[in-house]
């Protein structure tokens, strides 16, 4: 019974392994979709800018007030348009400045949600021995194979007790 019991151990720990030099990989992945967002978001936006640094002095804000005052419904509804993608090129720019700063942390902690489906349905298994895969995978391993562990040892508790329960103190 020991035996099975240190291959169940191993076979967890090994599980934590593979599970935890993904996640380097997802974060990478997580980046590169955060970058490609914002470049379509400056795309969609450049024109806008540049009429804005044309006629507008450079003030993107001028040139949406603009819209807005013109009076017509499709302008108006233009501006509206104008003002969301300039909201999404902020937001985006500010999530590639926090995942720069931290990685890790701004994936986990993001609300950018879409965007970590899209990278989650997209994502293949990757195994890059890199210094921060290895740490990763160690320290998910570690985690994984402590939380089996004490999952076992209540199981096992709870099996004595009620064995004890059931048969010696009832004697």
């Amino acid at each position: 019974m020991s035996k099975l019991l240190d291959y169940i151990r191993l076979s967890f720990f090994a599980a934590g392994l593979l599970l935890g030099v993904q996640i380097p990989a997802f974060v990478s992945d997580f980046g590169h979709a955060l970058d490609a967002h914002l470049i379509e978001a400056n795309n969609a936006l450049a024109p806008f800018k540049k009429d804005a640094q044309n006629y507008f002095n450079n003030d993107l804000n001028k040139l949406i007030a603009h819209y807005e005052n013109i009076g017509d419904d499709i302008v108006g509804k233009g501006a509206t348009h104008i003002k969301s993608l300039n909201n999404r090129q902020h937001s985006l720019q500010a999530a590639v400045n926090n995942f720069n700063q931290s990685p890790y942390l701004f994936t986990l902690t993001s609300d950018f949600l879409t965007i970590k489906k899209q990278v989650w349905q997209r994502f293949e298994g990757q195994i890059v021995l890199k210094k921060d895969s290895i740490i990763a995978a160690l320290v998910c391993a570690i985690i994984i194979a402590i939380f089996a562990e004490f999952i076992g040892f209540v199981t096992l508790f709870i099996i004595k007790r009620g064995y004890y329960r059931l048969f010696i103190a009832g004697k």
